[in-house]
């Protein structure tokens, strides 16, 4: 049997959306990397040129004009605003607009998909880690971090971050993958029991693939969907039983936090840590980070610092010449881009996602507690996930 080719394209899309939303082989880091970058987000604009009708691609030009008043702001209050930065940031929600649209309400389904494959890849190997061994890499780079072994092999499908002690599918970290995993979860909030029903192997070999990250803030946003999920989808047909299921949740979440190391012991650790630094000092952990960047936001709250080390770091000028891992995505989009827009993003989210976006926001908000994902097209574009979804409510939406 073959696939028609309108379904090859729209897994095709959703995966190369994806890749260049964390997977180390397509890696924006350099500027180079930046203008090849560039360059495939213009052929897709050549290929897709209708996308950028006035009237058609109204939306986009609403994203594209917002933002680009934000860098014109972010020079007259900063005085400089890196220039392959801001393209790429164009680039960015260029290309998310043109995939999504592309594949309009068929995204959430094929996301899905793309998440189930890599998590079936990432177990194998996961596993071959666990039993000592290193995966023979498509492409290497060596440990950055004096302390440990933060290297990664890549075989596009699977990213062994260092020894593998922790699985992080095809990113750059367990905890990135985890963030990916609980979005595709997000996206069915008030249809996981329909998600079960189509695809139960499915959803538990995605769960597993969870699991293997041992990551503190994926767990707790499975919680908190667990939780939203008993709730909405359970209270009508199970009525005053509802309550003591949620009773019992609550207490395997709480029982496993108080039991977990990764969980309690590291959050401990790290609050503990970030009350013990002195002012102004950076530190990669989500609690320290939050704390520096909060003389950032305060700076300039409205418009942001921009991306540039020149301003993001202004007042440190010692840290300018440091290559930082940040540990929280919240506050450093805030420092970076300003409250402005991050509320631009989420009125678009509230106003366009019909299932329970309250929740949706809560959730995104704290993945971002661990995870600079705003810096990627995927989350940064979430919001036309919503704009492009026909009908929020179905499940089974891929052509066949």
């Amino acid at each position: 049997m073959t696939l028609p080719k309108k379904k090859i394209t729209v897994y095709l899309y959703t995966f190369l959306f994806v890749a260049m939303s964390g997977n180390a082989l397509f890696s924006l880091s350099g500027d180079s990397s930046k203008y090849i970058f560039i360059a495939f987000v213009l052929l897709l604009v050549a290929k897709h040129h209708t996308y950028f009708n006035i009237n058609k691609g109204i939306i986009y030009y609403r994203f594209f004009a917002f933002y680009a008043l934000i860098f014109l702001f972010q020079k007259l209050v900063l005085g400089y605003v890196s220039f392959p930065s801001t393209i790429a940031f164009m680039a960015r929600i260029t290309l998310g607009y043109i995939i999504i649209r592309y594949v309009g309400h068929n995204f959430k389904y094929a996301f899905f998909q793309i998440i189930f494959i890599v998590s079936l890849v990432s177990l194998f190997g996961f596993a071959w880690n666990s039993l000592g061994q290193n995966i023979p890499p498509l492409y290497y780079t060596p440990p950055t971090d004096p302390y440990f072994d933060n290297s990664g092999r890549n075989i596009i499908l699977y990213h062994q971050n260092g020894p593998g002690h922790r699985n992080s599918g095809m990113f750059w970290e367990p905890g990135a993958f985890a963030c990916y995993i609980c979005l595709a979860f997000l996206f069915y909030i008030g249809n996981i029991r329909t998600l079960l029903k189509h695809h139960k192997w499915k959803v538990i070999i995605i769960l597993i693939a969870l699991i293997t990250t041992y990551s503190t803030t994926g767990y707790i946003v499975l919680f908190i969907i667990g939780i939203a999920t008993i709730y909405i989808e359970y209270k009508k047909k199970y009525g005053a039983f509802v309550l003591p299921i949620l009773i019992t949740f609550g207490l395997i979440a709480y029982i496993t936090y108080e039991n977990t190391d990764f969980m309690k012991e590291k959050m401990n650790d790290q609050v503990a840590a970030a009350s013990k630094r002195d002012e102004g000092e950076f530190a990669p952990d989500r609690m320290s980070a939050l704390l520096f960047d909060l003389h950032y936001i305060g700076k300039h709250p409205l418009v942001g610092n921009g991306y540039d080390v020149s301003t993001r770091f202004a007042d440190h000028p010692a840290l300018q010449k440091e290559v930082l891992g940040h540990g929280n995505g919240f506050s450093d989009f805030l420092a970076s881009m300003g409250i402005l827009s991050f509320l631009f993003y989420l009125f678009y989210i509230v106003r366009y996602n019909k299932n329970h976006p309250a929740i949706f926001v809560i959730c995104i908000i704290f993945l971002l507690q661990g995870e600079p994902l705003l810096n990627y097209p995927l989350f940064l574009c979430l919001p036309f996930v919503f704009i492009y979804d026909e009908n929020n409510r179905r499940t089974d939406n891929l052509p066949q």
